[in-house]
Order: structure tokens, then C-alpha cells, then sequence
């Protein structure tokens, strides 16, 4: 009787099987994403692997740059009147990190 728990259990037809698949799969999302992938790439945005490798989720990390304006409370307006510091948007914007700054 097998233990699924077993020091060896990586090694189960069952566990290369599942591997192998997933294997597929995320290759096949590889492929099917590549175009998106590399303009992410080039814009220096994160991209996460969803589904499997079939799905992707692509975030630009300048978005980390951005809080709440401290003069308006991000409501865009002070005493009815356009914020000037934010230009009316609500939030501002901290220095960018810049490229080499995120690089691994």
C-alpha cells in the first residue's frame, strides 16, 4: 500500500503524470502569451502566471508610486475648487523608482 506522504511519493506515476501535464500546459501558455509577455517585458512591468501558465496578469509597479493627496484627501477638490497639488485627480505621485532600481 502506498502513503501519499511518503519521502518518495514525487516519484508515483500518478505525481509525474500531473507534473508532465502542467509541464504542457504552461508551455502552451508560453506560447500563446508571448507577444504580451515581451511588451510587458519591455515596459519594465510584473507579470504573473495565472490558471496554470494560461491566464496572465500584468501590473506596471510605477502604480506603487501613487498616494492619496494629502491636501484633498483624494477627493480632487479643496473647498470646492480644483486641488492644485494633485491637479484635481486626488492622488500624487512619489519619485519613480527608476529601472535599475527594480531590476533582481
Amino acid at each position: 500500500m502506498c502513503n501519499d506522504t511518503s519521502p518518495t511519493s514525487e516519484n508515483k506515476p500518478r505525481n509525474r503524470v500531473a507534473r508532465w501535464l502542467a509541464g504542457r500546459i504552461a508551455a502552451v501558455g508560453a506560447r500563446l502569451f508571448a507577444a504580451e509577455d515581451l511588451a510587458a517585458t519591455q515596459h519594465g512591468w510584473q507579470i504573473t502566471q495565472r490558471r496554470g501558465g494560461m491566464g496572465r496578469s500584468y501590473r506596471d509597479p510605477r502604480f506603487d508610486t501613487l498616494r492619496s493627496c494629502p491636501r484633498c484627501h483624494g477627493s480632487g477638490a479643496t473647498d470646492g475648487n480644483p486641488c492644485i497639488p494633485c491637479d484635481a485627480t486626488g492622488r500624487v505621485s512619489l519619485a519613480a523608482p527608476s529601472r535599475e532600481d527594480q531590476k533582481p
